[in-house]
């Protein structure tokens, strides 16, 4: 049976919680970007509202069948909703991941690593037999590898193919290796 927890993590300037309906909009809002969806969607297209709506709805979806999944990012000062983070590992993924995706409004403020790190720690402490996490990463989003970098990850030589379209190199933090970094 999958657990089914409603966590949150707070970080210094952050709120991890599960996403919930009322972010639909604010995902939404963040897939239609260009800049953002060429990183995030196979085809490196803007999603039309109903096709984020039913990634947003799969995202739900994965925490009832995983009993974990990405989280909402929620500044704490303004209560904004800035984007999501954390575990994905839908059916076959190359591994247990830790995603970012951010809206634009709020890039440059460092809240992807923040929120990556706090996620990696979570994952480690949740599940004790999990040797690594991994990020897939569009070997030309050179924003998420300088985040990959901060949060501890290193390029592998492991590659996925997304959807057989889009071919993503696989980064890895070892557990070993990332809790006497990160691990307080």
């Amino acid at each position: 049976m999958v657990e089914n927890v409603h966590p949150v993590i707070e970080t210094e300037r952050l709120l991890l919680r599960r996403m919930t309906p009322d972010d639909v909009e604010p995902y939404c809002a963040m897939m239609a970007r260009e800049e953002v969806a060429r990183f995030l969607t196979s085809d490196q297209k803007p999603q039309p509202y109903a096709t984020a709506w039913r990634a947003f709805a799969s995202m739900l979806g994965h925490w009832e069948i995983r009993g974990f999944g990405m989280f909402s990012m929620i500044e704490k000062a303004s209560g904004d909703w800035v984007g999501r983070t954390g575990p994905w590992m839908p059916a076959g993924w190359p591994g247990l991941e830790c995603g970012w995706g951010v809206a634009p409004g709020h890039w440059g403020k460092g809240y992807a690593p923040e929120a990556a790190i706090a996620s990696i720690r979570w994952l480690f402490e949740k599940f004790a037999d999990l040797d690594r996490v991994i990020s897939v990463i569009d070997p030309s989003n050179v924003n998420s590898q300088a985040v990959a970098l901060k949060v501890g990850e290193t390029e592998t030589d492991e590659e996925f193919l997304f959807d057989g379209k889009l071919r993503l190199k696989v980064w890895a933090a070892s557990r070993d290796e990332w809790m006497p970094r990160f691990g307080q």
